[in-house]
């Protein structure tokens, strides 16, 4: 990462290059924002214009830069993103975590104080967090790991520690991959639905397919053999989840999970997302 570090009044405005893919890129960002908040700079714009890659670690590490700003009592803030940038950072969900400000304008961009740097309009509102999600998906195999993607963006965005994501991630796949496989046979005709409600502490999910249901009580039991073939991926999501309920039916079930750090207030209503064609079948 050839970066470049300027200064605007309080603000200094560091301009990544072209990749921010590497753990060496993404080590040197967070080497020159620590630096500059131990001089006592707390104000913080990372210019993108110039990134012609941004992946999953350098996602990461523009994320924990911010987060390690923040403990400082710093700002930072994302300026001239490209497209695809925009699109990685939606994609991961944590287009939501930054104030990004908009484009310069024509105008703007003649008021210059610096190679490369331009003067930048006042930020917009914070954006809310979604605590609310629902998506429904055609029973296609491939739409397995996009459900999946999905939900690790909605939990992406309430900052849940690594080893909690990381468990919820599993109880989910493994739900939904049920449902899919066994509740509806694969059956592209029928639909899965998740709902996720972030509440207080409390992370509530229900995932309910469209097929005949099973004998719970029956499954439960026999899960508890270990050289029964069959119900490990029930067991798994009990041992990830700390409440796990299943309807009379045996075709919906509902999880909980308690935090040890109160998660986003709901600010919108039902966001439900519907996908009418599987992603592969």
């Amino acid at each position: 990462m050839e970066s470049q570090t300027l200064t605007h009044g309080p603000t200094a405005i560091v301009r990544l290059g072209e990749s921010m893919g590497g753990y060496d890129d993404c080590n040197r960002l967070q080497l020159t924002v620590r630096e500059m908040l131990d001089s006592g700079t707390r104000d913080f714009i990372i210019n993108l214009r110039d990134v012609s890659y941004l992946g999953p670690a350098g996602i990461d590490a523009i994320v924990a830069t911010a987060e390690m700003a923040a403990r400082a009592g710093a700002t930072l803030k994302l300026a001239e993103l490209p497209d695809h940038a925009r699109r990685a950072l939606a994609d991961a969900g944590a287009d939501r975590l930054f104030d990004i400000l908009p484009e310069p304008s024509e105008s703007d961009a003649s008021r210059t104080t610096a190679p490369g740097t331009t003067t930048m309009p006042p930020a917009p509102p914070p954006r809310q967090w979604d605590s609310k999600m629902t998506i429904e998906f055609p029973s296609a195999e491939g739409n397995i790991a996009e459900a999946a993607r999905r939900f690790t963006s909605f939990l992406e965005q309430l900052r849940m520690d690594s080893p909690t994501l990381c468990g919820l991630q599993i109880a989910f796949s493994e739900a939904f991959a049920n449902a899919v496989q066994h509740g509806n046979k694969a059956d592209p005709s029928k639909c899965v639905v998740a709902e996720c409600i972030a509440n207080g502490q409390m992370l509530k999910i229900r995932v309910t397919d469209e097929g005949e249901g099973f004998d719970t009580a029956t499954t439960i039991a026999l899960r508890s053999n270990p050289f029964h073939d069959g119900g490990h991926g029930l067991n798994l999501i009990t041992t990830l989840m700390d409440e796990v309920r299943y309807n009379d039916k045996g075709n919906s079930v509902s999880m909980v999970k308690l935090c040890s750090q109160p998660l986003p207030k709901q600010q919108h209503g039902n966001d439900h997302e519907q996908v009418s064609q599987p992603a592969e079948r």
